[in-house]
């Protein structure tokens, strides 16, 4: 079984997946963590080597259509609605800061 997980090493997990968390929620995750790294360790120890690896219990398929070219909007058309449209594109307010 692994090892249980310290404190400090959820805080650092937390700060990978930039999650703000207090010290009471630290010390509260740090058990539960340890006990699914243990649930997940076990069960690696059930599948044998010939048992291969699956994300599905059933096999799934892509069902893809035909890709045929068919009549469109023309630009034009397209931005006869918008509010506000520049070189062909339809203008939308800044969403994202300058860290991006």
């Amino acid at each position: 079984m692994p090892d249980a997980l310290s404190r400090d090493e959820v805080a650092h997990l937390a700060d990978l997946a930039r999650i703000d968390l207090t010290a009471a929620e630290l010390d509260h995750l740090a058990p539960q963590l340890s006990v699914i790294l243990e649930s997940v360790a076990s069960i690696q120890g059930v599948a044998g080597a010939d048992v291969p690896p699956t994300s599905h219990a059933l096999p799934l398929t892509n069902v893809f259509r035909e890709d045929v070219v068919a009549p469109c909007l023309t630009p034009e058309q397209a931005l006869s609605g918008a509010p506000e449209a520049e070189q062909q594109r339809f203008v939308v307010p800044r969403i994202l800061g300058d860290e991006q």
